[in-house]
């Protein structure tokens, strides 16, 4: 639900982002047109200024205008972003029975062992969701190896008791 939230949201942010910057190539040709005819207008000798310079003052007001907007939504895209990447480690963590205790402080996580493990600060989910995935991966590997070693425990049993059969036909 947060991811769609939050798709919604940025996607309507880029959508006003796309609309600035639409509106500030408009005035910024607007500007270009009012320069040619400034131009035009200081380069003749009648020299006659129909008022110009406040649309070319107020179309660079716009323009900036426009570009601001289009850079705070693109930091609010990124701190979007960024609140989503850190709700989805705390929602990782949580999933995997980990919590925040105050004493000792920071995250912490207890094994099916029932040993409890030290994650990291309280305020760095990202560390302590890696810390908490490289544990899990870690406690995977050996048990897919212990059964095999097992398996060849037994084979190992059962030859010295042949041996011991054939000691006691001598």
């Amino acid at each position: 639900m947060k991811k769609q939230t939050a798709a919604a949201v940025t996607n309507a942010i880029n959508d006003k982002s796309e609309e600035a910057r639409k509106d500030a190539l408009f005035e910024l040709r607007s500007m270009k047109k009012d320069l040619a005819q400034l131009e035009k207008e200081l380069s003749s000798k009648k020299c006659v200024i129909e008022d110009p310079a406040f649309d070319l003052v107020h179309s660079a007001f716009e323009i900036f205008r426009h570009t601001q907007v289009m850079a705070e939504n693109r930091k609010l895209t990124v701190q979007i972003d960024d609140s989503l990447e850190k709700a989805s480690f705390k929602d990782y963590l949580d999933s995997k029975g980990a919590r925040i205790l105050k004493k000792p402080e920071g995250w912490h996580w207890i094994s099916p062992q029932g040993e409890m493990h030290y994650l990291g600060e309280a305020g760095d989910t990202q560390a302590a969701a890696e810390k908490l995935e490289s544990l899990i991966s870690k406690r995977k590997k050996p048990a897919a190896k212990k059964p095999a070693a097992k398996k060849a425990a037994p084979k190992k049993e059962a030859a010295p008791k042949e041996e011991a059969k054939v000691e006691d036909k001598k």
